[in-house]
């Protein structure tokens, strides 16, 4: 619990979604009235913050540590592989002496990390406890009083523990997974009541001894302990960013003083949109709209010092969009007050299974209690107890702490089409609440690195806000958190997911400029490519010949090692050759450059041969046909047979009934615009961008969903959402890889396409399609690229502004090949005729604004 609170200054903005809306889909109502309905001004609410308020600046990082038996070092790989809960439960023993001047009047003592302990303070036991394992959060924080267990001088600590149930984390990282099994302790004595904060009596460290055996009397005071070793320490549990993935400190929200968050991530305090609904129990409430208006507070009568689940009073709020971060409550109490939050992503999550269960919080008189880190949208608080001699429980307020990364929204774009632009906003404010401690998939799940929606979100993350810290340290951590070790395994145990990193790096690369990343990474990227080349079989066809699970898309056939995920990890492979052979000319290392470039050929050269069908497709499936487009396996000759046989079937209904095609997430769904872009079926891919992410956005989305089909059931929506081979209220609704069409509209609408190490060269290609005009701008590392296309008649004017340092080709659309030139600022310009004569390509090689028409 911390006593410093962000309550004062706390911002609503916007409006709840038009009861309308929730009860009908998109069709059912105008598509003007729908998006006014549901406006939030602005979606991101950190927006426009100009000074944001920095964790830094509001919190010192614990000095407590990780702990565990120390263990004889390994140089072994680190695999994807974690233990069983019922496996590696022998105890681990722990020992420590600190000494105490003056007794206090309140002590408690806090551990966290292991599924049991026993605890003994100058060999009384002082506590005895286990967890449920079946519980989501992977660690709990135990807590007890122990000053009765003290005394004046030197004092011992003596903890049995059992290895905690731990979560599921993909990373290649020691640390990580060290946490993520469940093997760690950290442990404290307060001199204070539960839930106050103050500097502790001993914490964990590397000056505590541990064992995996015990003799007789090992909890005693006068054991002799020379024998042991000193303890494994990991450092401060708010002391390294590898500490806060994967939703594996989740359950440290009740530890006190605990944050978990990096130092420049941001703070921002929302309160209640609404409140949904009430529930008196055998209490009551006095002041339920002060949580809206934050005009005074809220008063809870409770008829006993503690009532049950089924009596206590609760409120549901809702906070009118999807936020990262957690719940803050503060207390007006002079008694502690007990409480259980449970939030989720959707109401129903949030009433049924939250993803993190039913959190009780103890917040100290006049304090403060957080729930676990999250996203979320609405919230369920019981009171369960605290009120003494029949007085109220006083709450100061229940908001949000939406932490968020500061940065600044660089891109725009705007259309003639109001679904388009709330596309947009939608999909960048998507990315941005990814963005925390590192570039997450998503912040409720996984919360860690994952390179296939790096892939689609980087994009988005370049294209918007400029940004190159996070998103360079996600890349380099993909890899391995220690670089000086080699990598010898797929990128998050995922062929598909090695080779989306070498195309997200030559995508950051075209950004940002930044040679010195790849030159720290060369050695890293040649240790890589052997891993892969090592998978082709003599045919040159992926043949899995390390037995990972391979991925492509949570759609059948498409994930597990099958014919179809073998096929299509073939195609990816070769726009992940051609990407490394260019990052490889790039930092002169013109021989692998030449190597990888003939393996992209040979490579392509077999899928031609061994994996096409008699039409010329690459099998029924749209997710191998687009990644056979977007990697080149596919060369224009093989166009019609796709389009006609495959892609022209997205988003098609096949019969009445019959749906709209196979499962495809936003994930993929993303490198199927970019597969129609490729062919030059703009038209398709916005009419498909509108029915796919526009239905999200009619069916209320703030943030774009991990998963989503216009057929699943929408009466419960969130529990129809597929992924992971499996159905429910886990699936994300704020995901990464969901946000791909804001990037696709920059690039492709105002088409800006970066060709040269940090927009030394742009390719710039306008494409209005069905619009009447669209303007937006791209940061670059030399200043914004402006471009504005309107409809003039037949015709197109464009104007663009071209900082100092790009050299931009221009592509203009003309109205046939006998159309020889364009007008450039009024000045005929002859360019080169592209695309069958129905563009011109001039050159614009200085800085300076440009207006430009047939």
């Amino acid at each position: 619990m911390r006593v410093k609170s962000l309550a004062r200054g706390i911002v609503v903005c916007g409006v709840v979604l038009a009861a309308a809306w929730m009860q009908m889909g998109a069709q059912d109502l105008p598509l003007t009235q729908m998006l006014n309905a549901s406006r939030i001004e602005p979606l991101d609410p950190s927006r426009d913050v100009t000074a944001p308020v920095l964790e830094s600046s509001i919190h010192t990082p614990l000095p407590e540590q990780y702990v565990w038996t120390a263990t004889e070092k390994k140089n072994g790989k680190l695999v994807y592989v974690f233990p069983a809960i019922t496996a590696e439960t022998e105890p681990h023993y722990f020992r420590a002496h600190f000494r105490v001047d003056n007794v206090p009047r309140e002590a408690t003592l806090y551990v966290a990390g292991p599924r049991s302990v026993s605890v003994w303070v100058n060999g009384e036991l002082v506590e005895k406890v286990a967890s449920d394992t079946s519980s989501p959060l992977g660690m709990h924080v135990f807590a007890v009083a122990v000053a009765k267990a003290l005394h004046a001088g030197d004092n011992m600590i003596a903890i049995e523990a059992v290895r905690g149930r731990g979560v599921t984390g993909f990373a290649n990282s020691a640390l990580v997974q060290q946490q993520t099994s469940g093997r760690v302790l950290v442990a404290k004595i307060v001199p204070r009541a539960e839930g106050v904060e103050a500097p502790d009596l001993i914490h964990s460290g590397p000056d505590w001894k541990s064992s995996t055996t015990a003799e007789k009397g090992w909890e005693q005071s006068g054991f002799r302990d020379a024998d042991w070793k000193p303890v494994e320490a990991f450092g401060g549990i708010e002391s390294n960013i590898e500490m806060y993935q994967w939703n594996a400190d989740a359950g440290l929200y009740n530890w006190p003083g605990y944050d978990g968050i990096s130092p420049f991530l941001a703070h921002m305090p929302l309160r209640v949109m609404s409140v949904m609904a009430s529930y008196a129990g055998r209490g009551g409430f006095d002041g339920l709209k002060n949580l809206e208006t934050g005009n005074g507070e809220l008063h809870v009568h409770l008829p006993a010092a503690k009532l049950t689940d089924a009596e206590a009073p609760s409120v549901t709020l809702d906070f009118g969009r999807e936020l990262t971060g957690r719940l803050e409550i503060n207390s007006d109490s002079d008694e502690p007050m007990t409480v259980t939050v449970q939030v989720g992503e959707s109401e129903s999550e949030a009433l049924k299974v939250p993803y993190l269960g039913v959190n009780q919080m103890t917040i100290p008189p006049h304090g403060t209690g957080h729930s676990p880190k999250t996203a979320f949208r609405y919230a369920r608080v019981r009171f369960l107890g605290g009120a003494s001699d029949l007085r109220d429980l006083r709450v100061k307020s229940i908001h949000a702490d939406h932490i968020y990364y500061p940065v600044k929204y660089e891109g725009s774009f705007e259309s003639s089409d109001v679904l388009l632009n709330r596309i947009w906003e939608t999909g960048a404010y998507t990315a941005h609440l990814c963005m925390q401690d590192g570039v997450w998939d998503a912040s409720k799940r996984d919360r860690g690195r994952w390179m296939g929606d790096t892939d689609v979100s980087g994009p988005v993350i370049e294209d918007v806000f400029a940004d190159k810290m996070l998103l360079e340290d996600t890349l380099d951590r993909l890899l391995g958190a220690d670089p000086k070790l080699p990598v010898d395994q797929h990128v998050n145990g995922i062929p598909g997911y090695s080779s989306f990193w070498f195309t997200g790096v030559a995508d950051f690369y075209r950004h940002t400029g930044d040679k010195a990343f790849l030159e720290r990474e060369h050695q890293r990227m040649l240790q890589l490519l052997q891993v892969v080349d090592g998978e082709f079989d003599e045919r040159n066809i992926y043949a899995n010949k390390s037995n990972v699970w391979l991925y492509v898309d949570w759609s059948a056939e498409l994930n597990g090692d099958t014919p179809e995920t073998r096929r299509a990890t073939t195609l990816e492979f070769v726009r992940a050759y051609r990407e490394a052979a260019f990052l490889l000319h790039e930092i002169g290392d013109e021989a692998n450059a030449a190597k990888y470039r003939q393996r992209a050929e040979t490579v392509k050269a077999a899928a031609d041969k061994y994996l096409t069908d008699a039409s010329g497709t690459f099998g029924p499936r749209w997710q191998t046909n687009a990644a056979a487009v977007i990697s080149g396996a596919a060369g224009p000759e093989r166009y019609d047979a796709i389009w006609r046989d495959v892609l022209s079937k997205v988003g098609q209904m096949d019969g009445p009934g019959l749906g709209h095609g196979p499962i495809i997430s936003p994930y993929y769904g993303d490198y199927v615009l970019r597969a129609m872009a490729e062919m030059n079926h703009h038209e398709a891919a916005l009419k498909w961008m509108r029915q796919f992410w526009g239905g999200m956005i009619g069916e209320g989305a703030t943030s774009f969903w991990e998963a989503y089909d216009v057929d699943w059931y929408k009466e419960d929506f969130h529990s129809s959402l597929q992924a992971d081979n499996r159905s429910g209220y886990f699936v994300s609704l704020a995901h990464g890889w969901s946000s791909g069409p804001t990037a696709w509209l920059m690039e492709e609408v105002l088409g800006i396409q970066p060709t040269g190490a940090g927009f030394a060269t742009v390719n710039l290609r306008p494409d209005l399609v069905d619009l009447d005009w669209a303007r937006g701008t791209m940061p670059t590392p030399h200043g914004l690229i402006k471009v504005d296309a309107r409809k003039k008649g037949s015709a197109m004017e464009i104007a663009i502004d071209l900082p100092e340092g790009v050299v931009a080709r221009l592509s203009v659309p003309v109205s046939g090949a006998s159309v020889t030139a364009v007008r450039v600022n009024g000045k005929s310009e002859p360019g080169e005729s592209a695309e069958s004569g129905t563009r011109r390509v001039v050159v614009l090689d200085h800085a300076g604004h440009y207006v430009v028409s047939e």
